[in-house]
This record gives structure tokens, C-alpha cells and sequence, in this order.
């Protein structure tokens, strides 16, 4: 029988690479989209190593797949702090990772996924429903992800196609707060791990046929951050 075909994005670390491990161990074909791939790497079928904004590269990469069951647009970007403090060039990256990139990818891939009955599955965040001061700009795309997510489900539903939103709270073993003064807090209860949203995927994955998860929000049990140390 032939295997499954899955494509990540953000498949180099973090959410984006545990869901690609899960995946594979669900017996997909793994095409991960990422930067810099570290550790262990045997279960990818195909190492794309590539800059989602590199939008050419990108989409004549994607046309290249006869078959697609599920698309997952995991990678993403952040910068944190008061507005006016964002320079351009942040601004510009977060919404190109964060946002457009997802949508050019599922643009492109939907087809394919039509044929399939297949899943398209995004990673927001609970910022998405949520007031977010010192990351009003990341809070809005991921807001604008959840929204695109909502209409997709709408437009494809009578396809087959399932869209599933996911929105993790604070995760450790990611890098998206490389770029803050703060992280979760150490304290056990406190964050997330990135194989906690790769179980939620699983879950979706593995739902009655005709049954249809739309949005799920992970979070820690307790909520608590820490301010990084100096030097």
C-alpha cells in the first residue's frame, strides 16, 4: 500500500519537527520544509532546507508533488515588545512567516488536498484570541491565521477536506521566544513541549471519518513566565 504523503513547514525544530516525528510514525512520508536541520533526521523522507519567504523557490517545490494528505503550516517567527519599538524589518518577517506564507502554501496545495479528502492543519496560537500587549503585531497574524482557517473549512468542507487550527500556549523546546526578555516558567505545569501539540494533531488524525476537529487551544496547566537572565 502505498504511504501517505505529509508536508511540513518549521520541520527543522520545535511544534514543526515533533508533528513531523509523530507523522512519520503514523506511517506518512515527510517532507519537511525548514531551515537548519540538527539531531536526528532519519525519518524524513526529504530534507527541504529553504526560507518560506523565498516564495519562487518555494511554490516550484510544491508543484512537484503529485499527491498531498496533509499539509502542516507550523513555521512561524516572533518579536516582542511595545509597537512603536517594531522596526520595519520585523514587522515584514512576521508577516511573511507568520502569515503569508501559509497562505501561498495552502493556495498552491489545496488541490491536491481536495483529491485526497485530505487535512490542512495550521498552528496559530492562543495569542490569536486574545489581547496582547508587548505582541499586538504577532497576536494579529496569528489571529489572521485562525481567521483564514475558519473560511477554509467553510470554502473546502464539501470537498472532504478537513482544516484544523491549532493554538499552543507557551512552549518550551522552541525558539520562537529567542527574540523576548521572558520564556515559561521551569516550574513543572508551567509550558508546553512541542510533542504535547504534536499529540493533538495525532488525535485529529486518527478522528471518525465525517467527524470534523475545527480548532483546538493547548495549554499548560499553570501560567507562569520568567524573566531571562542577563549575561
Amino acid at each position: 500500500m502505498e504511504l501517505k504523503t505529509a508536508i511540513v513547514t518549521g520541520a527543522s525544530s520545535g511544534i514543526g519537527y515533533a508533528i513531523s516525528k509523530m507523522l512519520s510514525e503514523e506511517g506518512y512520508k515527510v517532507y519537511g520544509i525548514g531551515r537548519i536541520f540538527k539531531g536526528d533526521v532519519s525519518f524524513f523522507e526529504e530534507r527541504i532546507s529553504m526560507d518560506v519567504r523565498d516564495t519562487d523557490v518555494l511554490l516550484k517545490k510544491l508543484s512537484s508533488f503529485k499527491k498531498v494528505d496533509v499539509l502542516v503550516n507550523a513555521a512561524g517567527t516572533a518579536y516582542y515588545g511595545l509597537t512603536e519599538f517594531m522596526t520595519p524589518e520585523q514587522i515584514s518577517e512576521m508577516c511573511r512567516v507568520d502569515l503569508e506564507a501559509p497562505l501561498i502554501i495552502t493556495s498552491a496545495i489545496l488541490p491536491k488536498i481536495k483529491d485526497t479528502k485530505g487535512y490542512i492543519i495550521n498552528i496559530a496560537s492562543v495569542t490569536s484570541t486574545r489581547i496582547n500587549t508587548h505582541g499586538a503585531c504577532y497576536g494579529a497574524l496569528k489571529a489572521g491565521l485562525r481567521s483564514f482557517g475558519r473560511s477554509l473549512f467553510e470554502e473546502a468542507r464539501k470537498h472532504g477536506v478537513k482544516v484544523v487550527t491549532v493554538c499552543p500556549d507557551l512552549t518550551r523546546g522552541t525558539g520562537l521566544y529567542r527574540n523576548a526578555d521572558f520564556e515559561p516558567s521551569d516550574d513543572e505545569g508551567c509550558f508546553l513541549v512541542p510533542e504535547d501539540t504534536a499529540e493533538c494533531v495525532r488525535s485529529v488524525l486518527h478522528m471518525r471519518d465525517g467527524a470534523a476537529v475545527t480548532e483546538i487551544e493547548v495549554r499548560p496547566q499553570l501560567n507562569r513566565v520568567e524573566k531571562k537572565q542577563k549575561g
